[in-house]
């Protein structure tokens, strides 16, 4: 289900409390919005979030979606060659799964690999050389827009061949067990 930030802020009257700076952290109620389905247990039903870090969540997203607009401009005007799979829309879902994980923990992403290239340690710099062929990017510019990886921030990367995550995600289970 999507929530528009006004529903989930109504939901919320902390949320409209902490946006005015009047607290330093919000209480999120989740109850309701979402069901399970053959779980034992049920995951929170309420979240917490500091004004700095909505925040930085706010600013993360704008970053990647201003970049995913230029990526789009620039597709478009045909300087980045080949397919261009874009991740605009999809921001929030990157954000959340970083803040959830660990610097530790392994990503791997199939198409729309630009923003969490930049969320693990990369700069849009770094995402924009690869897209447009220069040597400086992610797979020194020879990858394009499906093929990122940063092995030091334990992201392996987006796959250009549909299900081919699948057994990248298999051997990175077997070397970390």
């Amino acid at each position: 289900m999507l929530l528009s930030l006004r529903s989930l802020a109504s939901r919320a009257p902390a949320a409209r409390t902490a946006a005015r700076g009047m607290a330093s952290e919000a209480t999120f109620s989740l109850e309701g919005l979402y069901q399970t389905h053959n779980l034992d247990s049920a995951p929170p039903t309420s979240t917490v979030a500091t004004k700095d870090e909505l925040v930085s969540y706010l600013t993360t997203m704008y970053t990647m979606r201003r970049m995913e607009i230029t990526c789009d401009n620039e597709y478009k005007a045909r300087t980045i060659r080949g397919f261009c799979h874009l991740y605009d829309g999809q921001e929030a879902i990157a954000t959340g799964i970083d803040d959830a994980f660990t610097q530790e923990d392994s990503w791997i992403t199939s198409y729309r690999c630009h923003c969490v290239a930049l969320i693990r340690g990369g700069s849009v710099e770094k995402v924009l050389a690869e897209l447009f062929g220069l040597h400086h990017g992610y797979t020194k510019g020879k990858g394009g827009s499906m093929h990122f990886y940063n092995k030091e921030h334990n992201f392996y990367g987006g796959q250009g061949i549909v299900g081919a995550q699948v057994p990248v995600g298999v051997g990175l289970a077997f070397a970390a067990k």
